[in-house]
């Protein structure tokens, strides 16, 4: 019997679909998937450093794997974000790590769990992360297909880790996109999410890749039933991007934009490179050229700086811009941004306020633009179950429908009656099977 492998994953999609890279790589190497750490003989954290709550997480859990590794032998690895980061550090801190690594040359950890476990001692494998990486992939969705388009980032916001953590952008040659999307067509995924810390920057290292617009055109092409893809820099996105969705049905009518806040003094210190207007004038094109289309953003609450006057401009922005979902987090430094060297002068009981005050705002504008689908019927591509055993899925426009009642299969297409909403989501009844989109 092969070993069991438990992977734990902290973060965005990037980190969740190089999870799936990391159990196809140790798959090969006979390592058996366990959704149960007490019964791993090699556990691994994916870890994420974007926020410090994210890192905190991450130290918590090590714990368990210290109870486990005193009752019997298990090899414990640490990697993504945080290792890439802090490296050697964790060593000295948590004896009971066995080995480093960070967010690329993923070929390696084969040798270094085999090298390990035959001789025993610490490893630290975190080299600059360069080029693009090709490898088995064992998807856990069976029927959303994530496909990486660009690797780390270059844009340099200075709050965020990523181009430290992850390296500069990086494109990966598009006839590799393309046949890793053909595979999963083939495999009868139905879905198929394009990911990058920025889509929207595609082929900007790689002039002779083309644009991000002219990849979609082509992965539209090939058919796939629905395309999807985040996430999305406000100063890269471009008309082009947009009349791509306009033109296929099978892109999805959803975007998600960072805007981080609704001030220009903020954004400027943020070096986001736009301004409200420039990021409400993408809002207000989209809408005119993809009627229905659901933007979606994440925002910053507390940023340097940030006085209440900065604060009523975003909250001035979330009211115009009208987003179905918001993702709010409360700034904190990360190590090796420049923003790290500002004082972090905003009290945390006015992050806390701040915070508070989105969530509030953004449910009360996701519940109306929900509240507007009850008596329509919606396309629902079935996902899973949740955790009352009911089937759920997500529209084109990235709402997600919880099925009340009736027969579905998973990885259907079903037109739902829309009769209930909440500020999250919409549910309903299942009508007659939907067609399969496509071109």
């Amino acid at each position: 019997m092969g070993k069991r492998l438990y992977v734990e994953t902290w973060g965005c999609q990037m980190n969740i679909h190089q999870s799936e890279r990391i159990v196809g790589l140790l798959k090969e190497e006979g390592y058996i998937p366990t959704d149960d750490i007490s019964a791993a003989d090699l556990v691994i954290f994916n870890t994420c450093a974007v926020r410090q709550k994210a890192e905190e997480k991450v130290y918590g859990r090590i714990g368990e794997v210290m109870e486990i590794k005193r009752r019997r032998p298990v090899l414990f690895g640490l990697g993504g974000c945080i290792a890439q980061v802090r490296k050697e550090e964790l060593l000295r801190r948590f004896p009971v790590i066995d080995f480093l690594f960070g967010t690329s040359d993923l070929r390696a950890l084969p040798g270094i769990v085999a090298s390990l476990s035959a001789d025993g001692g610490r490893v630290v494998h975190t080299p600059r992360p360069i080029g693009t990486e090709e490898m088995p992939v064992a998807r856990r969705s069976p029927v959303s297909a994530m496909v990486t388009i660009t690797e780390g980032c270059s844009n340099g916001c200075s709050y965020c880790i990523v181009p430290y953590a992850r390296g500069p952008l990086r494109s990966r040659p598009p006839e590799l996109i393309l046949r890793e999307i053909e595979e999963a067509l083939s495999s009868g995924y139905k879905e198929v999410l394009l990911l990058g810390q920025n889509v929207d920057s595609y082929g900007r290292d790689r002039p002779e890749y083309g644009d991000f617009a002219a990849l979609l055109e082509r992965v539209a092409r090939l058919g796939v039933p629905r395309i999807r893809f985040t996430s999305s820099h406000p100063r890269d996105m471009t008309d082009g991007v947009l009349e791509a969705i306009a033109s296929h049905k099978n892109i999805c009518r959803h975007i998600h934009l960072a805007a981080q806040s609704g001030s220009d003094r903020i954004l400027r210190e943020m070096n986001r490179g736009y301004t409200a207007g420039d990021f409400l004038g993408i809002v207000h094109r989209a809408r005119a050229l993809i009627p229905g289309i659901n933007v979606t953003t994440d925002l910053i609450v507390g940023y340097p700086g940030e006085t209440d006057a900065d604060f009523r401009r975003t909250l001035e922005l979330i009211e115009e811009a009208r987003f179905g979902t918001i993702f709010v987090a409360k700034y904190s430094p990360r190590p090796g941004t420049r923003s790290a060297r500002l004082s972090d002068d905003v009290p945390a009981e006015v992050k806390d306020a701040r915070l508070q005050e989105v969530l509030s705002l953004a449910r009360r504008i996701g519940l109306s633009l929900n509240e507007g689908f009850i008596g329509k019927d919606v396309e629902v591509l079935v996902e899973g179950r949740n955790r009352d055993g009911k089937w759920y899925g997500r529209t084109d426009d990235h709402r997600t429908v919880i099925i009340s009642r009736g027969k579905v299969r998973l990885g259907e297409f079903v037109s739902v009656h829309i009769t209930g909403a909440s500020a999250s989501g919409l549910s309903g009844e299942p009508l007659v099977p939907a067609e399969v989109k496509g071109e």
